[in-house]
């Protein structure tokens, strides 16, 4: 039994480094593809370094806003940890953080990598398992309200400054209204313990019929079932205590803004006056591709859409193309490099059974 119980740890860990490498080729090809067309088409690189005035010196500030992103970040995760009534250190949390959000980069699971590893970590801790999935899923919703917050602020900036014409202007207007209905059903759910119940149970018999449609009823109802189970446990978290949820609001407040400054101080590294207001505008419109496009990172997705959302305030892709790669490196590669420091043995003894579940 003992020598099965270690066949097992051995395929779940295997399994688990396929597919990390598997997940890094994905990027890596994406991301030299995209980023050969960019500089295609702003003119190849000797002419795009002779537009920059590059300052060595000055790029640990976007790598420094970088770590101030992760760091607010981590301390969201405690701050709801403490309002699910338990605890845990900062510096496992911080390490949770950077090693969870990297395999959600190099992982194509559409964010659930990231949110199995925080469980693994967490159950490892002594939480329990459905509060450690309330605390990620709390999180998570705190995170994409606040998303919205931003994301609503670039359309409507857009919008009033009629930089918008024809279908793009009808599409940035209908985004809009879209992103305020979400909101809105959102704190409904929140605070409103019918409407949430009518809704998940709703989204519930939903899911059940295209599994049916597709064929993987077998395979993920169980998993679908316990997804809406959680969705309501972290629901109903929130609700208990809003007061308690002020704190990781703020840090997930900073948070965005430290990502957001990691891609401003790409320009200013570079020696390209550029407004705050307009790579937030940039940046807000861009991430709702790379979220939605499921691809890990968005990878070549966010570059592109940054360059083209760019190139449409009025800041060519000979300007933007260096800035949008520093931001890449700075916010991706670096974590992911400090990640294999942090996750040394941290899949060692993690239970396969939890991770093959979810990933």
């Amino acid at each position: 039994m003992a020598d099965a119980g270690v066949e097992q740890d051995s395929a779940g860990s295997a399994s688990l480094s396929r597919r990390l490498r598997r997940g890094l080729a994905i990027v890596g090809v994406l991301l030299v593809a995209v980023y050969a067309v960019m500089l295609a088409t702003a003119g190849g690189a000797e002419d795009l370094l002779a537009r920059v005035t590059l300052e060595p010196s000055l790029l640990f500030l976007p790598v420094l806003s970088t770590f101030l992103s992760y760091a607010t970040m981590s301390l969201s995760y405690e701050g709801i940890v403490r309002a699910a009534g338990v605890a845990i250190r900062s510096r496992d949390m911080l390490r949770i953080t950077f090693i969870a959000n990297v395999a959600n980069y190099v992982l194509p699971s559409g964010g659930l990598s990231g949110f199995a590893l925080r469980m693994v970590f967490f159950t490892r801790r002594g939480i329990t398992a459905g509060k450690a999935v309330a605390i990620s899923f709390t999180q998570t919703l705190l995170t994409n309200l606040m998303l919205i917050g931003f994301i609503g602020f670039g359309l409507v900036h857009l919008i009033s400054s009629r930089s918008l014409s024809g279908p793009t202007f009808v599409a940035a207007v209908a985004l809009t209204v879209g992103l305020a209905i979400v909101l809105v059903i959102s704190l409904l759910m929140l605070y409103r313990r019918g409407i949430r119940a009518r809704i998940l149970e709703f989204s519930a018999r939903l899911c059940v019929r295209v599994l049916d449609a597709t064929g993987y009823h077998q395979r993920f109802a169980r998993r679908a079932e316990r997804l809406f189970l959680h969705l309501d446990e972290g629901m109903e978290l929130f609700a208990l205590k809003p007061s308690a949820m002020i704190a990781p609001s703020a840090w997930i407040f900073l948070d965005w803004l430290f990502m957001i400054g990691t891609l401003y101080l790409g320009f200013y590294s570079v020696g390209y006056p550029i407004d705050f207001g307009v790579v937030t505008i940039a940046f807000s419109v861009s991430i709702v591709l790379a979220i939605v496009s499921f691809v890990p990172g968005g990878a070549g997705v966010l570059d592109g859409a940054l360059a083209a959302t760019f190139a449409g305030l009025g800041v060519s892709i000979k300007d933007s193309l260096l800035p949008i790669f520093l931001y890449r490196v700075c916010y991706f590669v670096v974590p992911a490099l400090l990640s294999l420091l942090l996750a040394r043995g941290a899949f060692a003894d993690a239970d396969p059974s939890v991770t093959e579940d979810i990933l």
